[in-house]
Parts: structure tokens; C-alpha cells; sequence
């Protein structure tokens, strides 16, 4: 039982696409916080979240009310990010493997406040669309462990955060 006869599948670290395929996203996420389509999915999705899964949320009030703020929650369920879009009040932008920027779902990334991590690489330009959104007061989201754990069990943290932390006080 549990994940311990699951067979799991080796995860794709390296994006086989070229770095500057993922310019214009960052280019978008740097100069625009997420439009009307952030606030569409979070419509959309709000009742199916909040009444299927009946979920709280719990010391929302941690997070200021404006100026930049980095969370950096653990990542265990493919919908995690949909939870935190839903309790909290403010937009946040969220920082995703390049995997998963294909058609038509890189659209709604786009506009709705995603930009893509080049998972595997040293992606510098990653961390510079990330500052970009603090100097400007805004939220990033970046999964501590840099990825969806495929365990139970807590993965090691990335030094990612951390450098941004420092980085940008």
C-alpha cells in the first residue's frame, strides 16, 4: 500500500527548448502584474476548490497587505497553487517548470501571472523576471523544494528562495 509499491516515473528536468523560447513570458511577467484572466480562473475555480475539497485556510493575515513577499510553501498536490490563488487576497505570481508552457495553457499562464523556471539549467533569467516582481511590490511563489514532491515525505529545500531572500531583503 501507499507510494511504496508505486512505480514511479523518472521526472524531465531539462526543457529541450531553447532559453530565448521563454523570453516573451518573462518580458510580459517583468512589465505587467496578471490581468483579468488570473481573476477568471480564480472565478472559475473557487466553488469546485472550496466546495470539494471543503478547504480553510489558516493565518492568511501572515501575509502583508501590499509590498513584495516571497512564500515558499512544499508542493504535494498538482493543485496547490490554485489553493493559494483562492485564500489569499492579493495576485501572486508563480514560478513553474518550463515543462509545463505549451499550448494553449502557456496563453493562461501568461496573462495570469505564471513565469517559467528552466529546470536543470542555471536560469538566471528565472530569478530576474522574480526580482522584477519584488521591486515592484508584488508576490512571488516559488516551491521550496522546486518541485511537487512525489512522496510523502518533505524534499530537500532549494538554495533558489533563499538567494532571492538575500538578494532583495
Amino acid at each position: 500500500p501507499g507510494t511504496a509499491n508505486a512505480k514511479i516515473h523518472p521526472q524531465v528536468y531539462k526543457d529541450p527548448r531553447p532559453a530565448d523560447y521563454f523570453d516573451h513570458f518573462h518580458a510580459r511577467t517583468r512589465a505587467q502584474r496578471p490581468n483579468w484572466v488570473y481573476e477568471a480562473v480564480r472565478l472559475v475555480l473557487t466553488p469546485y476548490l472550496l466546495g470539494l475539497f471543503r478547504t480553510r485556510a489558516y493565518d492568511t493575515f501572515e501575509v502583508p497587505p501590499d509590498g513584495p513577499c516571497i512564500l515558499a510553501p512544499n508542493h504535494f498536490s498538482f493543485l496547490d497553487h490554485f489553493f493559494l490563488a483562492v485564500h489569499l487576497r492579493r495576485k501572486v505570481h508563480f514560478m513553474a517548470k518550463s515543462q509545463l508552457f505549451f499550448p494553449p495553457l502557456s496563453l493562461i499562464y501568461k496573462y495570469g501571472g505564471v513565469f517559467p523556471v528552466r529546470r536543470g539549467n542555471h536560469d538566471e533569467e528565472a530569478f530576474i523576471t522574480a526580482r522584477a516582481i519584488l521591486a515592484r511590490g508584488d508576490i512571488v511563489v516559488m516551491y521550496l523544494e522546486g518541485g511537487r514532491s512525489r512522496t510523502t515525505d518533505l524534499g530537500e529545500p532549494r538554495p533558489g528562495v533563499g538567494k532571492l531572500a538575500l538578494e532583495t531583503g
